[in-house]
């Protein structure tokens, strides 16, 4: 019995020395695979890094250059990567520009955003200058959180666009003088013609009409200055402490005149901000116009303020037609413009592009919620102290 006993521990200790080489081998051949599909990814991810035509480098936490592609060894001007790797992207950086790569560090490894893309310039080695969009990530590597950057070169495509924009500014200004002096000319003339009781009604009719669109391509120029403007951040805001109410009361006299519309108030209109007042003006009227646009028959236009403690909440609400999903995404982008059949249409497209730029200026967001045969509702935030 004792020798039975003794061969059923050792056939016993015998098993659990097979299972656990068994699992040693599975888990080897586990980590082999593991390895093998890890170091299929680095081959995938080198040769992509190394073939892409647009400037790619990764870069550690403290903005050092720790790998480089062809592309961007040819993009700057030098031979060879050992020439950059080692070095500092500040390194090729004007001084004046070092703000761009900080605010980078900043937002990627201190505040940890996902993302950012910024628009600088770069020094090459012979020392002339190139102007760069920039798109970096973060990953994690062996314990230490790196960034990922594509460079691509936009010198020529800067360039038109400043010519563009140079153009479009003039031929603004040159549009304004005497836009100004017919406007005004009509509105003489048509005081003029109220005094004339032998005037039909037609005839008012159309001097109004007159005056009307002598006053939209007003606006129309002034969008267009206002692109510019914004376009190469020149914006410069006048900040004051004022109510809203005022404010609201007067950016709505335009809409209650055209007999349609009706504007509510609702929420603490009495609240106070630190802003640009013509600017918010601005913003105002550009999201009651788009309110108009999208609820043509819509008797009711609320403008409700929202207290929401650090910041305001402003939005206009309207129930019209509501706007297309797959509108939604590009409404406050530059030149995209859709009609009141929710279909996208040429123009300018500026109005809700300004209007964000304005917003985000101040420090605020701006965003629109939207349902078909619902309405919209298009809000803006400031913030309650804010300053540049």
């Amino acid at each position: 019995m004792e020798t039975i006993t003794s061969l059923k521990k050792e056939i016993s200790a015998l098993k659990k020395e097979i299972n656990q080489l068994e699992l040693t081998e599975r888990l080897a051949t586990v980590k082999n695979d593991e390895q093998s599909e890890y170091l299929d990814s680095q081959a995938r991810f080198r040769t992509v890094f190394e073939s892409s035509r647009l400037g790619n480098k990764i870069i550690s936490s403290d903005l050092t250059i720790i790998e480089i592609n062809p592309a961007l060894v040819e993009l700057l001007g030098y031979d060879s990567k050992d020439e950059l790797i080692g070095t500092k992207i500040l390194d090729f950086s004007p001084y004046e520009h070092h703000q761009h790569w900080q605010s980078l560090q900043e937002n990627l490894w201190n505040k940890s955003s996902p993302s950012f893309k910024l628009e600088t310039c770069l020094k090459k080695k012979d020392g002339s200058l190139i102007w760069c969009n920039v798109n970096s990530i973060l990953f994690e590597d062996k314990n230490e959180t790196l960034g990922f950057t594509i460079i691509e070169n936009i010198t020529v495509k800067r360039e038109i666009r400043l010519h563009k924009n140079e153009f479009i500014n003039i031929a603004s200004h040159e549009l304004k003088t005497p836009l100004t002096s017919l406007k005004a000319v009509v509105q003489l003339f048509n005081k003029l013609l109220l005094k004339d009781t032998r005037i039909n009604n037609k005839v008012l009719g159309l001097a109004k009409d007159a005056e009307r669109y002598i006053e939209k391509l007003n606006h129309l120029v002034e969008d267009l200055l206002n692109a510019t403007t914004l376009g190469e951040g020149q914006l410069i805001l006048n900040k004051k402490r004022f109510s809203l109410k005022g404010l609201i009361d007067g950016c709505c006299s335009h809409i209650r005149l055209n007999g349609y519309n009706k504007i509510i108030h609702t929420g603490n209109h009495d609240v106070e901000v630190l802003a640009d007042k013509h600017r918010i003006d601005q913003v105002l009227i550009n999201f009651l116009n788009n309110a108009v646009k999208f609820a043509p028959h819509s008797k009711k236009i609320i403008i409700n303020v929202d207290d929401l403690g650090d910041k305001i909440k402003v939005s206009v609400i309207d129930h019209g037609k509501g706007i297309s999903p797959e509108f939604v995404p590009f409404l406050f982008d530059r030149y995209y413009s859709v009609d009141e059949n929710l279909a996208f249409t040429p123009g300018f497209g500026l109005g809700l592009f300004i209007s964000a730029e304005i917003i985000r200026k101040h420090g605020g967001q701006v965003g629109v919620e939207t349902i078909i045969e619902k309405g919209s509702t298009f809000w803006f935030t400031l913030p309650k102290r804010f300053e540049v």
